[in-house]
């Protein structure tokens, strides 16, 4: 038994029109025909569109793009400054410099502008002694911030460590030139001073540096002899 697909009546099954709605019926061979048509159609749609799919997936690079997600994410999250907050706490105990400097990777990795990362590590790399290092880290806490004074005497300090002493006078004149009452660039140039037997210059700074603050009992007796060397002369 067939029915018009047009309508629903109840065929013969000879019919050539519908005798309730008029519908024309396509022999098998049209049917046939254009259902092969149509399906040729459709796959090359289909073959088009993997063609366009390949193309684009070979120009996106998902996996940068899976990256900066997570990236972006957990800057919003403000992971960042979590790994600074427990950075900032190890950076007071001197075994945990190496954790310290973890900590500022995984933050940068996050956050490539966040010049606090950048110096906490500069820091932790000066307490192990590996003074480029520092000093690059320190130079770009500075880019980003460069009103941080404590990460110039860092720089200082570093040169010193590394045996360029008048370098690290220039860099503590630098911060006197920002903040004239800057404690620690006095107490240092009157230490480098010191070391190079400069007793006058020593004198001069230990003296600027103490009216700021009092000395450490150390300092006043490398003050004492600074006085007693130039009490000889």
């Amino acid at each position: 038994m067939k029915f018009c697909y047009e309508c629903g009546y109840k065929l013969e099954g000879f019919e050539k029109f519908c005798p309730e709605c008029g519908k024309e019926f396509k022999s098998p061979d049209d049917t046939e025909d254009l259902i092969d048509s149509i399906f040729s159609q459709v796959c090359e749609d289909i073959e088009d569109l993997k063609k366009e799919t390949k193309n684009f997936l070979e120009d996106f690079d998902i996996e940068d793009t899976i990256d900066d997600f997570s990236r972006n994410s957990k800057r919003a999250l403000n992971r960042d400054y979590d790994y600074i907050r427990r950075a900032r706490k190890k950076i007071e105990h001197p075994g945990e410099n190496r954790r310290v400097i973890e900590l500022c990777n995984k933050a940068i990795a996050i956050n490539e502008l966040n010049w606090e990362a950048y110096f906490l590590k500069g820091i932790a790399l000066f307490n192990i002694g590996r003074y480029d290092e520092a000093i690059e880290e320190l130079i770009n806490s500075l880019a980003l911030n460069e009103e941080n004074l404590e990460a110039r005497a860092y720089i200082a300090k570093a040169y010193y460590f590394k045996g360029n002493a008048d370098y690290a006078i220039k860099v503590y004149d630098s911060i006197l030139n920002i903040d004239e009452k800057y404690f620690d660039a006095f107490k240092c140039k009157a230490i480098i001073y010191f070391h190079k037997r400069n007793y006058e210059k020593a004198d001069e700074f230990f003296k600027k540096a103490n009216n700021i603050s009092k000395l450490s009992d150390d300092l006043q007796d490398k003050w004492a002899i600074c006085k007693e060397k130039l009490d000889e002369q």
